[in-house]
């Protein structure tokens, strides 16, 4: 039974040094699909905020054009006045 217990607790370090080297190996090699995913999204919210930022320029524009065409409408000239024959 002693002799178990010196190897079971060489073990334990052992294997808890093969871990702390696995460990960077394991992480280099989970980003590069974390990468692209996160680079699709960074390039789907540049697109919609692309997209935004052009429906609001078009929207501020044609409410420019409204008020243009609004302040140069001419007045309804008025209606001749006709005076009643007696």
């Amino acid at each position: 039974m002693t002799e178990q217990r010196p190897t079971a607790m060489r073990a334990a370090p052992l294997a808890l040094l093969a871990l702390a080297i696995a460990t960077p190996a394991l992480a280099q090699g989970l980003p590069s699909s974390n990468l692209n995913s996160i680079n699709n999204s960074l390039s789907q919210q540049s697109q919609n905020r692309q997209l935004r930022q052009q429906q609001q320029s078009d929207t501020a524009n044609t409410r420019m054009q409204i008020r243009r065409s609004e302040s140069f409408r001419q007045a309804p000239t008025p209606a001749p006045i006709v005076v009643p024959k007696r």
